[in-house]
């Protein structure tokens, strides 16, 4: 998950509004919602998965388990019911120091930083589990993707489960700025400016609305399943494509080796 633009989005996100960053909801904007919930929603998600792989019956062995892009641990908490050990990692200091507090008293998680390209510092086949949900379109390149599509494969224990979800396409389009002769436009604009500057993502976040801007990447499916089933991966199932609001597609990907 290596840093860049991208990276440096998260880390603005995770001291400005880490909730919201991961789970896009109105009521969660400027710190609001209540963390209790956002926490079971995540429990709630991983054991619908869990039951899913079971269904599929891969990924029986319950040792230990990777979150890939785990920002303040949402799903790795959940990971944690399940797991003997688990381990969240993400690119952004701000977001691993939220997960720290809001997984304290959970002695089975470990939350660790991957600025790389890949996960060379963890060993092959050291996982029975590897989950990464809308992650990895906001890598920086399609390559970067691949590559870790590979590196979840590389460190997966035999028989053990992946389930990995992206966009195989998304809009082709930008959204425009608005323009600069407008309040808005002008407001967006200067806060650009401000960051690159230096100012405090805090103070623009507060101020102006700014908000971190991240890229959105895609891998078409045909070739998702390429580089899984090259790196030694077997696809057991994909859920059938999914269109949200924005016009993004995307599959979940059910893995074993």
């Amino acid at each position: 998950m290596a840093s860049g633009t991208h990276g440096q989005a998260w880390e603005d996100w995770g001291e400005v509004d880490p909730l919201f960053a991961i789970l896009t909801e109105p009521k969660y904007r400027h710190g609001g919602g209540d963390v209790n919930e956002f926490l079971q929603g995540g429990q709630g998600a991983v054991r619908d998965l869990l039951g899913q792989t079971d269904q599929l019956n891969i990924g029986m062995d319950r040792d230990s388990a990777l979150d890939f892009g785990c920002g303040v641990g949402r799903l790795t908490g959940g990971l944690a019911d399940y797991f003997r050990r688990v381990v969240g990692v993400d690119v952004a200091p701000s977001m691993l120091d939220t997960a720290r507090t809001l997984h304290s008293e959970r002695n089975n998680c470990e939350f660790a930083l991957n600025q790389a390209h890949d996960l060379h510092w963890i060993p092959d086949a050291s996982f029975d589990f590897v989950l990464c949900l809308l992650v990895l379109q906001h890598l920086d390149s399609t390559a970067s993707m691949e590559m870790f599509l590979r590196e979840f494969v590389r460190v997966l224990r035999p028989g053990g489960a992946i389930v990995v979800q992206l966009p195989s396409s998304v809009p082709a389009h930008k959204i425009p700025l608005p323009s600069w002769r407008t309040r808005r436009g002008l407001q967006v604009r200067t806060a650009r400016l401000l960051r690159r500057a230096g100012i405090p993502a805090k103070v623009l976040y507060r101020r102006f609305d700014w908000v971190p801007q991240m890229t959105l990447l895609a891998l078409p499916d045909e070739r998702t399943r390429k580089v899984l089933e090259e790196a030694g991966g077997r696809i057991v199932h994909a859920t059938p494509a999914a269109t949200d609001s924005g016009g993004t597609i995307d599959r979940t990907y059910f893995v074993t080796r």
